[in-house]
Order: C-alpha cells, then sequence, then structure tokens
C-alpha cells in the first residue's frame, strides 16, 4: 500500500485530544529539545580517535576475583578474529544444510567437544545459558519419568535455583526437600556454588535406586580439563554455563548453555542436534537431525520452546576449545586451581577463616572478622573486584589463570588491613 502521511489537520486534531497545541509539546517531558543539545564541533577520524582514547584513559583496569557462574579467564585474540567472520556472524541455527556445511560442522564439533568433556553420549547444539539448561533438563527428567518432585542438593547456584523456581511456577512440577517416589531428578552442581568438589556416588546410587535421574550441574567447565567428568560417576544429564569457554562477562551475557546426556534421552534431549549423513552420491554431509522432537514441527507435543539459539557463542566456545587443545584447556585448569589455593592459603596465615571443609577447584568461601561490605569497598579502592558477598560475614572469592601473583599479593594486603 502507499504511504499516505498524517495532514496538518490530522496532527492538529489528534493533538487537541490529547490537549496539546504541538508535537514538541507532546514530547517535551520525556525527550530534550534539539536545540538544548551541547554538542562539540564536528571533528575528523583522527581527531575523533584521539578524543575517545583520551576518554578511554579514564578507565579503572580492574583485578577481577569474582566468580559464581561467570569466570574472567583469559580469552585469545584469534577467538574474536574468527568469530567476526561474515560466515560465522549470526545467531541463527543454520536450517538449510546445503548452504550451512561450515556452520554445521562447528555445531558438530561443539556437541563433540561437551561429550569428551562430561564423558556423556549425546549433546545438543547448546542452550540460553547455564540456568536455563538446568531448568530443561529439569523439564527433560519430568516428560522421562512422569513424575513431577525434583530434589536439589545444597550448592546449587542461587540464581540457578530461582530460574527453576520460575520454570516450576508454569507448569506442575515441585521442588521438593526429600526423594521419594514422586522425584523425577536429583539435581547437584559439582563443583558446587562455594566451589567445592564433593564425590557424587553415594547420591548418584540413590537417586537410580529410586529409579530418578541424576542431572549434575557445572558453572566453569575448565574445571572438567582435571576433574573426573560426571559421565563417568553415572550421571544421566549433565547441564552447565560455557561462558568460561572464550566467552566474555559483559554485565552477565548472552552466555552459553550446554546439555549431554546419555543414549536412552537423545530423543527428549531439547534444542538442535547435529549429526553426519551422507547425500545421494555418498559424500558425507552435516544436518539438523531428529527434528521431529522440535517445537517448529511439533509445536505442543515437542520437548521443550528452545528456539533460536546460541550458536555464534558455540562457535566461540568451539574456537576457543580448539585453539587451546587438551593441553593447554588442563594449564588454564590448573593454574586457576593454584591461584586459588595460594590465594587461600596466604589469607589464612592472615587469620581469615576458611570456610571450605572439602576440596575445591578455583572458588572458596571465607568468613571475615570484620564487614565484608567494607572489605569489598577497600578492595575496590585498589581497582579489586574483591568477590561475593553472600552473607553472614562470608566471602565468595574466586582465581582464574588471570591473576597473577602481584595481584594476589595485593588482595592479601587489602583485604587483611
Amino acid at each position: 500500500m502507499n504511504y499516505i502521511p498524517h495532514t496538518k489537520e490530522d496532527i492538529s486534531k489528534m493533538l487537541s485530544v490529547v490537549g496539546c497545541s504541538t508535537v514538541d509539546e507532546l514530547v517535551s517531558e520525556f525527550k530534550p529539545r534539539l536545540s538544548e543539545l551541547n554538542l562539540n564541533n564536528p571533528m575528523s577520524e583522527m581527531e575523533l580517535v584521539a578524543y575517545m582514547t583520551s576518554l578511554s584513559e579514564k578507565n579503572s583496569q580492574m583485578k577481577c576475583f569474582v566468580g559464581g557462574g561467570s569466570y574472567d579467564h583469559y580469552i585469545p585474540s584469534v577467538i574474536n578474529h574468527l568469530v567476526s567472520r561474515g560466515e560465522f556472524l549470526t545467531s541463527y541455527t543454520p536450517y538449510q544444510p546445503e548452504a550451512s556445511q561450515g556452520v554445521l560442522q562447528v555445531l558438530y564439533e561443539f556437541q563433540s567437544y561437551i561429550c569428551l568433556l562430561t564423558g556423556m553420549d549425546v549433546s545438543n547444539a547448546s542452550l540460553y545459558d547455564g540456568a536455563s539448561a538446568l531448568a530443561e533438563a529439569a523439564l527433560l527428567s519430568s516428560a522421562h519419568t512422569k513424575r513431577r518432585g525434583i530434589f536439589v542438593d545444597a550448592g546449587l547456584n542461587p540464581e540457578y535455583l530461582k530460574v527453576l523456581q520460575t520454570y516450576c511456577d508454569g507448569t506442575d512440577l515441585v521442588i521438593s526437600n526429600t526423594i521419594d517416589e514422586n522425584t523425577a531428578c536429583v539435581i547437584s552442581q559439582n563443583p558446587n556454588f562455594n566451589g567445592e568438589i564433593k564425590n557424587p556416588t553415594g547420591l548418584i546410587e540413590k537417586t537410580h535406586l529410586n529409579n530418578s535421574l541424576f542431572i549434575n550441574c557445572i558453572s566453569d567447565p575448565t574445571s572438567l580439563a582435571i576433574i573426573k567428568p560426571p559421565g563417568e560417576f553415572g550421571a544421566d544429564i549433565v547441564v552447565g554455563e560455557g561462558q568460561s569457554f572464550g566467552i566474555p562477562k559483559s554485565f552477565g551475557g548472552p552466555y552459553l548453555g550446554f546439555m549431554a546426556v546419555k543414549q536412552f534421552l537423545t530423543k527428549k534431549l531439547p534444542g538442535r542436534i547435529v549429526g553426519i549423513t551422507t547425500d545421494g552420491k555418498g559424500n558425507e554431509g552435516f544436518v539438523l537431525t531428529l527434528q521431529a522432537r522440535e517445537q517448529f514441527i511439533r509445536r505442543e507435543r515437542a520437548t521443550s520452546n528452545i528456539t533460536t539459539n546460541q550458536t555464534l557463542l558455540a562457535l566461540t566456545a568451539t574456537i576457543y576449545l580448539a585453539s587451546l587443545g587438551k593441553t593447554g584447556l588442563q594449564n588454564v585448569a590448573r593454574a586457576s586451581y593454584h591461584n586459588a589455593h595460594l590465594l587461600q592459603e596466604k589469607l589464612r596465615k592472615k587469620g581469615i577463616d576458611i570456610v571450605n571443609t572439602n576440596p575445591f577447584y578455583n572458588e572458596f568461601l571465607v568468613k571475615t572478622p570484620k564487614s565484608t561490605e567494607k572489605i569489598i569497598a577497600n578492595l575496590a579502592e585498589h581497582n579489586i573486584f574483591g568477590g561475593i558477598d553472600v552473607g553472614d560475614n562470608k566471602l565468595l572469592v574466586c582465581c582464574t589463570e588471570k591473576n597473577s601473583l602481584q595481584d594476589i599479593d595485593l588482595y592479601v594486603k587489602e583485604a587483611s588491613i
């Protein structure tokens, strides 16, 4: 249709209805007048670069000791270089395999990496983030067992628990304090929110004796480079947050959820799955497989409502893992582990109580003799993000491979004042 603009008479009638005489009067309460904008004179590109550089020098370079589900790992420069290529720069699912072999191959390799790290049989091509991946795993468990109860072991990230509760509010799922005949799944985070690593064997055995599914949740999967994968313990579903794999903290997102399952749960796995097939000429190719499970085909009968996914972030994680390789990822994990244990020992020698009683990976909990708010504020004055205040004068502290010995010594000095 043709575009027919409002006439002056139309505009006048509309303004009279709302009690205004001009359009400027209508928008004056929430829009600054252009005549009032205090803009500098135009600049050339060279002048603009110099000006923006001078502004950026006012920023503080903070040392980060904050974890709790988002981790400050080093991101190699090759990642952003490759991710920003035009062939890859999209978050959308590659529905046309004949035109998307490169992206599909990357997603297939992402799934392969997740299976290798978790010790599981099948992975999907990504979910929104770690919290929604956990909630989707609970829905999967309920659909498989025909039960409605969810048992959450102590130590789950409280933000993940809130998302799980939100999912439950929209369904008939119930978070329970006991494992009984109505329990669909048992959820355990390992390492848990306090950073502790626990042996899940006993809890997994109890779960399976009850014919329930065991879900292992991981918030920093770099830990899988040096600890036994949950699949070898007998976990049925493994979910987690892939932000540690080359994705910046970015004030909380966008992030990358992942899910891997045992073979018998494949047809209930939410999201996209990429597989290998052969065409009529016998050539191998990559395709989206088992699509009859998904909402764009089965609507309300689908396994989930996961749709446009985190393809670009899965690509980022794949490039990160491929760039580092097995040895490189192990080096990242060992450095994170070493730095955290070094910081813990130095804080202990300064008289700060260590709450953790079990082994830990790169996060630990301390109890301070004075207000954690004051400690965090004092550290911030020295350009240090000091950790997460979890209440009762307790502070959750995290280290990665980026924290140098000088950073650790400065942290100990200022946290002990």
